[in-house]
Formats: C-alpha cells, sequence, structure tokens
C-alpha cells in the first residue's frame, strides 16, 4: 500500500488538480465507496513491532508506553505484539516466506538471525551512528557487524550471575562460591540435604549458555576466530565435558534434562535448587510475589544472592540472550520505524526502560553499564560485571547464520548431555558434535 499524503503535502495540490478532480466527484466519490475505504489522504499510518514477552513484564509495559505515546506525537496508530520467545523463530521465518508482517522484528536470541536474514533486513548504520554518541558509545561494536554493516540494533542482555540460596550455604558451611569447581563441591553438598544445584542440560536457551560459559571456562571454543574452522574436538573440550558429568551425577536432578527457560527459576523459588545460573527474573519474581521459605514465614527473596557468573581454570567468561531489533525490508514503514528506534535509544527513554527491568535488561550501551539501578539492590551489583565478560554464542568465531544454527539446534546442550548421562563417550560425542557443526557450516543441514 503506497505511503498515504500528510496534510502538507495535500496543500501542495494545485488549484488546477484540485478543480480537475472535483469535477468527476459523483464518479470519484462512488468508487471510493464502492471499494469500502476512505482515500489515502485520510487513511492512518500504522507502525507494528514483533517482540518478545519478558521475563520481568514491566519491562514490556515500559516498552508499550514509550511506543504508543512516540505514535501520539507523530500521529501514528501503533500495535506492539508480544510473543513467547521460542516461537519467535518460528513467526520470522513465516513473515519472510510471505514478505509481510511487522514492520519492525526482535532479533535473538543470537546474533546470527541478522546474517540468516540479511538479505531482508533494513541497513540500520545511519540509525546506529546516531544512537551511540548520545549513549557513550557501543560497548563493543565490532560484535554487532553482520559482513562489516549494522543490520541490527543491538538491544538488551539479560546478564547471567549465579544465584544462591545463602541460608542453605551457612547450613552446609560453606560462603558464596567463585569457580565452577567450587559449585560443584557446594552442589554435592547441597544435594545431600535434598537441595541440589540446578542447570538445564536440554533443549533451552539457558542451557546453551551455561555450558558454552563451561566451555569457554576451561579453555574450549567449538568455532575458531575465522568464524569457519570448527575446533570443538579438543582436550579442552574434554576437561569441560568431564566435569559437566560430574556435576550432572554428582550435583544435581535429573531432571535437568527436560528444564525449559523456566524451570530453574521454579526450582528456586519453590525452595528446591541450592543455586542455579540464571538472570535475576527468578529474584524478581520472587520479590513481587512475596514467595516464602517452604514451611517458613520468610520471603525467599531475602536469602537468594546474586555472585558473578563462575570462573574456570582458564577463563571466566558467558555469554547470554543477544537480543536485537531489526527493521524488515518489506516493510513500507522504513522511516517510521528508524524514527521510533531514535526515540526509544533516546537516552532518557533508554533509562526509564531499564529502570522498568530492575536491571534486568541491560542495553549494549557504556552509559547503561552505570545506570543508578544496578546500585539501588545489592542483588543487582555483579550485572555489570558479568556483561563486561558475555560475548556472542559463537565466540571467537564471527557472527553468522551458521553459528545461529548450532544454537537453534542445541548442538552444545545435546553434546554435553549424551556423554552426562552415558549415552555415548567424551569422544563420541564430541565427533557427533563436530560431523553435526561441519554439515552446519558447510550449509548442508536444515535449520529446525
Amino acid at each position: 500500500m503506497a505511503s498515504p499524503l500528510t496534510v502538507l503535502d495535500a496543500r501542495r495540490v494545485s488549484r488546477r488538480h484540485f478543480l480537475g478532480a472535483a469535477a468527476g466527484g459523483a464518479a470519484g466519490l462512488s468508487g471510493i465507496l464502492a471499494a469500502g475505504r476512505a482515500p489515502a489522504i485520510a487513511q492512518t499510518r500504522e507502525l507494528t513491532f514483533l517482540t518478545i514477552a519478558s521475563f520481568v513484564p514491566e519491562t514490556d509495559k515500559e516498552l508499550k508506553r514509550q511506543f504508543e505515546e512516540w505514535g501520539t506525537k507523530n500521529k501514528v496508530k501503533v500495535r506492539l505484539d508480544s510473543i513467547a520467545h521460542l516461537q519467535l523463530q518460528t513467526k520470522k521465518a513465516a513473515e519472510v516466506q510471505a514478505r509481510s508482517g511487522h514492520d519492525l522484528t526482535a532479533l535473538g536470541p543470537g546474533l546470527g538471525d541478522a546474517d540468516l536474514y540479511y538479505d531482508y533486513l533494513v541497513d540500520l548504520n545511519d540509525v546506529a551512528a546516531d544512537v551511540a554518541p548520545r549513549n557513550g558509545g557501543w560497548l563493543n561494536p565490532n560484535d554487532y557487524l553482520i559482513r562489516g554493516k549494522w543490520k541490527l540494533l543491538p538491544w538488551w542482555l539479560p546478564p547471567f550471575p549465579m544465584a544462591v540460596r545463602t541460608d542453605l550455604l551457612e547450613q552446609i558451611g560453606e560462603k558464596n562460591p567463585d569457580t565452577w569447581e567450587d559449585w560443584l563441591r557446594v552442589g554435592k553438598k547441597g544435594k545431600a540435604i535434598g537441595h541440589p544445584f540446578g542447570t538445564a542440560l536440554g533443549h533451552s536457551g539457558d542451557a546453551n549458555v551455561t555450558l558454552l560459559s563451561i566451555l569457554w571456562s576451561y579453555g574450549g571454543s567449538y568455532v575458531a576466530k575465522d568464524g569457519r574452522t570448527i575446533t570443538i574436538n579438543s582436550k579442552e573440550t574434554r576437561q569441560a565435558m568431564e566435569f559437566v558429568k560430574r556435576l550432572y551425577t554428582e550435583a544435581m536432578d535429573q531432571e535437568v534434562l527436560a528444564w525449559d527457560d523456566a524451570s530453574n527459576n521454579r526450582c528456586l523459588n519453590a525452595g528446591k535448587c541450592i543455586a542455579i545460573h540464571n538472570p535475576i527474573s527468578a529474584y524478581e519474581s520472587a520479590k513481587k510475589d512475596k514467595v516464602l521459605v517452604p514451611g517458613t514465614q520468610r520471603e525467599i527473596a531475602d536469602v537468594i544472592d546474586h555472585v558473578n557468573t563462575p570462573r574456570g581454570p582458564v577463563d571466566r567468561k558467558t555469554t547470554s540472550g543477544f537480543w536485537c531489533v531489526g527493521i524488515w525490508n518489506f516493510s513500507k514503514n522504513v522511516d517510521l520505524a528508524k524514527d521510533f528506534l531514535r526515540y526509544h535509544f533516546q537516552p532518557d527513554n533508554l533509562s526509564r526502560w531499564v529502570d522498568a527491568g530492575h536491571g534486568f535488561n541491560m542495553p549494549f550501551l557504556t552509559n547503561l553499564t552505570k545506570h543508578p539501578v544496578y546500585k539501588s539492590d545489592k542483588q543487582y551489583r555483579f550485572i555489570p560485571e558479568v556483561a563486561k565478560v558475555s560475548v556472542p554464542p559463537s565466540w571467537p568465531g564471527l557472527t553468522t547464520a551458521a553459528s545461529q544454527q548450532v544454537w537453534d539446534l542445541y548442538i552444545i546442550p545435546d553434546m554435553f548431555a549424551q556423554h552426562a548421562t552415558g549415552k555415548m563417550t567424551a569422544d563420541q560425542a564430541i565427533a557427533w558434535a563436530e560431523k553435526e557443526m561441519q554439515e552446519i557450516y558447510a550449509g548442508r543441514k536444515r535449520r529446525p
């Protein structure tokens, strides 16, 4: 549909053209009525935005408020559609297939979507250049370039600290751990008293995050810096896999194999798990709902603490859902979409949005790492520290459609789980993962 004329455009219509149009008045009016729509000059502009539902709902409310505020100021009808994050891949693919759908879309949880949909996304170099200086610059701008271009705007990530029950730590004679080996020891003690350590080992985003974190912390990786060479077959990977097998068998319950991204939140807030590797959403929901420690009148939020993402024998590194935003190039409202992004990324608006999320949603902008919210609660103190050691899921390789597929197909969780459960030896599981990754990077394996 062509863009409707603005009032200013209408005033520029000459008197001759106006009179000419009026001469066919009756016939023209009949045609309009028959078509059942108003003339273009009267049609309402509409901008639509597809995003994911946040685990901290106040974040979505603030985004909706800003979208509607922008719409009112610009006389644009707006529609924000929030869906479960696991539905986003299918929805985006359907819109690309139809060349129709929303104007703005969330991209993620990795950066590889922008490579996969490279030919269908608007270049955002101009918006990225406008946004950065107002907010102290991008944290790691080279991480976000896709084939050298800004095909997305990095939007937010939920940093992954470790959430731990301090009352249970005291009960087993432990203090806040710092390394993955510490967590194995604590998890074993916790499991012995009915409070195991919890992290997903199945098909979930949390499983991807935690197992990549452990792989990197032992010095391993799955793709080289060139973004092509598969590096999963290494002694470092084997060391990480042996550690995860011990963590699973000695410190966790079998149910973690079937966990989704909300399961660890539920385990912590039900009073079962001694600790989880997760953003602060579990704590926020426990605090909001005044969840009690089972059998007591004490709020469980009062005995939850958050500490830095664990260090391994080689490194302290993690990843997260790298959530971004893009504009489809089949949108009829590209300029409007860019204008809203500039509005949302204004420092004051981003600040309100971060505040609404209680630190859950950290933008990839330098000034926002110093937001007052991170000093407003002791539980937020490590969020900026975790963000500093958070890297894209493809690290140290380039972000590509192939790296996104490794994430989407849960190759890393499946490799670890097959060995942890005894279904495969370490060598067999690594050989399986290596073959899968080679097929993906060669373009021979279909996306899910």
